[in-house]
C-alpha cells in the first residue's frame, strides 16, 4: 500500500483594541499568523504520519500516557500501531466548558521531553484552550526511553481532542 500525507500547521492571533483619546478613537487592529504547508516525505518541513482521537475523557485525578512509538488508530479498515520517531506537530484542545477541569500534559515515566524542556517538564492546559507546539523543521525525536507523552485532568473531569503529526522511524 502507498500512502501520502499533505499536511497544514496554522496558528493565528487577532485583535482589534480600541480606545477613545479626546474626541478620536485609536485603533489597532492586527493579527499575527503562521501557516506551515507540510509535504508527505522525512526532510525539513515534511511528515509522514499522522495519529490523531477525539472526545478523550479523563475523571478528576485520572490520566492517560500515549506511547509515541506504538500509538494505535483505526484507519483504513483495520487497526495499525503507529511508531513516531520524531514529532513534529503537538494540539490538544481542552474541549471541557468554564467549569470543567484543566489538562496537565507532560511528565510521568519514561516522559517525552519534546517541547517540555525535560523529561518533568508539564504545561498546565485550562478549559475551553488550545496547546499547539510545533518544530516544522525537526521535530522532536522520540527515545524508547522518552517516549510518554501523559495527559492528566486536575481540578475536575476534562474532555479533549488531540493530534499528533510526525516522522516514523526509517
Amino acid at each position: 500500500m502507498t500512502t501520502n500525507l499533505r499536511s497544514k500547521i496554522q496558528a493565528e492571533l487577532a485583535w482589534t483594541w480600541t480606545d477613545h483619546v479626546s474626541t478620536s478613537p485609536v485603533v489597532d487592529s492586527n493579527r499575527l499568523r503562521l501557516g506551515v504547508d507540510l509535504a508527505d516525505g522525512r526532510a525539513s518541513q515534511q511528515a509522514d504520519a499522522v495519529w490523531h482521537a477525539c472526545g478523550g475523557s479523563l475523571a478528576e485525578g485520572q490520566s492517560i500516557v500515549y506511547p509515541l512509538d506504538n500509538l494505535p488508530q483505526e484507519l483504513f479498515g483495520a487497526t495499525i500501531r503507529i511508531r513516531l520517531a520524531r514529532v513534529k506537530a503537538l494540539l490538544i484542545i481542552n474541549t471541557s466548558d468554564l467549569s470543567g477541569g484543566d489538562l496537565l500534559i507532560g511528565g510521568g515515566d519514561e516522559a517525552w521531553e519534546g517541547p517540555f524542556g525535560n523529561s518533568g517538564g508539564q504545561v498546565m492546559l485550562p478549559a475551553a484552550s488550545p496547546l499547539l507546539v510545533a518544530n516544522t523543521l525537526d521535530g522532536w525525536s522520540v527515545a524508547s526511553n522518552e517516549n510518554n507523552l501523559q495527559v492528566a485532568a486536575v481540578g475536575g473531569a476534562a474532555t479533549y481532542d488531540i493530534a499528533i503529526l510526525g516522522l516514523l522511524p526509517g
